[in-house]
C-alpha cells in the first residue's frame, strides 16, 4: 500500500496563496476606486461642464 501522508500539502499552500493574491488584488482595486475625484470641471470650447458622481 502506498503511503499517502503529506501529499496534500503542496496543493493546500497552492490554493492558499491563490487565495491572499486575489483578496490583495481585489483591496487595491477598491482601493484605486476610491481615489477617483467627487467632482469634475472641465474647460473646452464649448463650455464649462461640470459632473458629479452623485
Amino acid at each position: 500500500m502506498a503511503d499517502n501522508s503529506g501529499s496534500g500539502k503542496g496543493l493546500y499552500f497552492i490554493v492558499g496563496a491563490l487565495v491572499i493574491a486575489v483578496l490583495v488584488i481585489g483591496y487595491f482595486m477598491m482601493a484605486g476606486q476610491a481615489d477617483k475625484p467627487d467632482l469634475a470641471i472641465d474647460v473646452d470650447e464649448g463650455g464649462i461642464q461640470i459632473e458629479t458622481d452623485n
